[in-house]
């Protein structure tokens, strides 16, 4: 049988990059292990990996049907958990053997606490997986380091009850050394030109597969296009988890995405994941400045700031969820201190429910902010 061309190899791989974007965690990892369900950045993955499982975020997944449980998911509930919870209780996660809900996600969070009062009620199905709150203190004294490896030991334990393996040294190393490909195969896209429409597409598709395979089809559809420059404005966005390629086609139509330090953007594998030892891990995932429970507190607007500054950003892009409460409350000193720096930054303010009408109204700032600087 003839073989593929190097060039067909690698549209081939960017093809699945794509596909495994656009059907998220309905998408069948290239393994055949058994998936863990993720809610939420700040958990380190590695150790789902080095389980014998492969790590599927849950988090970005599109409403087929609502179920009873939407009648009482409160209006500020962010949408990622109202459509989380009605998949949940349609029963479209029974493949899964666990889901892991990581408790620095304010979304997470509330997923986790709704999940979890009505299977107490008896209201949920059958099908709904075991759950558990992965709950891990950002800070470094000796006391949270002990506090942090009993939460590792108690994430052992449930991923042991619900059918996999205790992780040890080496198949914890093991899993870390695939995280660290991803991670340079993560760095050849930054530096690759493609735009940051491409690059957050890419990247986010990893989100539903193993490191070894994400760092793998990373590395084969960047074989033919490293080295490009990208061109115009130098943009970075900020703000609440954005997915969406039509908001990221707008901004680019200012110039293009450099830095991307939303939570569905570069911030993500956390810098616990290429780690070769627990500890190490653990130390390294509560030390993680993306986390906006950091402490101390300013460690995450620090940074974002410097994350920009080193991307050359000539301007800035906040966005907000409507209903954010985390980032929102460092906008005004983010705004202060970019412009210190001499970044343009606008606040795009939060995001309407028709996308038509937020995007013109995105334009026009971006525009009249632009016009502004000449």
């Amino acid at each position: 049988m003839p073989q593929p061309s190097p060039f067909e190899s690698r549209r081939a791989a960017g093809s699945r990059l794509e596909h495994a974007f656009e059907a998220r965690d309905r998408n069948q990892p290239a393994a055949s292990l058994p998936r863990i369900g993720i809610f939420g950045n700040g958990f380190p993955e590695t150790l789902v990996a080095a389980a014998g499982g492969v790590p599927v975020h849950l988090s970005m997944g599109q409403l087929s049907e609502k179920t009873a449980i939407d009648e009482i998911i409160e209006p500020f509930v962010d949408e990622e958990v109202r459509i989380f919870l009605n998949r949940l209780m349609n029963g479209e996660f029974a493949d899964f053997l666990g889901i892991v809900f990581a408790r620095d996600d304010a979304p997470a969070l509330v997923a986790y606490q709704y999940a979890c009062e009505w299977v107490r009620q008896g209201r949920a199905p059958a099908a709904v997986p075991p759950m558990f709150l992965w709950n891990l203190v950002h800070a470094t004294t000796p006391a949270v380091e002990r506090f942090n490896a009993i939460q590792a030991e108690k994430l052992f334990d449930f991923l042991n009850r619900i059918g996999l393996n205790r992780p040890d040294d080496q198949a914890i190393a093991e899993a870390a050394a695939a995280e660290g490909r991803r991670r340079k195969a993560l760095e050849r896209l930054g530096a690759s030109g493609v735009s940051g429409t491409v690059a957050m597409r890419w990247r986010n598709a990893g989100r539903f597969m193993t490191a070894g395979e994400h760092a793998d089809l990373l590395d084969a559809a960047l074989g033919e296009i490293e080295g490009g420059a990208r061109g115009g404005l130098r943009i970075g966005v900020i703000g609440s988890p954005l997915l969406s390629p039509a908001s990221y086609e707008l901004f680019e139509g200012f110039g293009t995405i450099v830095c991307d330090w939303q939570p569905w953007g570069a911030v993500w594998p956390g810098p616990g994941n290429d780690k070769l030892t627990l500890p190490e891990i653990l130390r390294a995932t509560a030390a993680d400045p993306s986390c906006p429970r950091i402490a101390p507190t300013t460690a995450f607007r620090t940074a974002l700031l410097d994350a920009v500054t080193e991307a050359r950003c000539e301007l800035v892009l906040c966005q907000l969820a409507p209903t954010d409460d985390t980032i929102g409350w460092e906008i005004p000193a983010i705004a202060s201190a970019l412009g210190e720096r001499g970044i343009a930054f606008v606040n795009l303010g939060f995001r309407e429910p028709d996308q038509d009408t937020w995007h013109e109204r995105a334009a026009a700032l971006i525009s009249a902010k632009l016009e502004a600087r000449k």
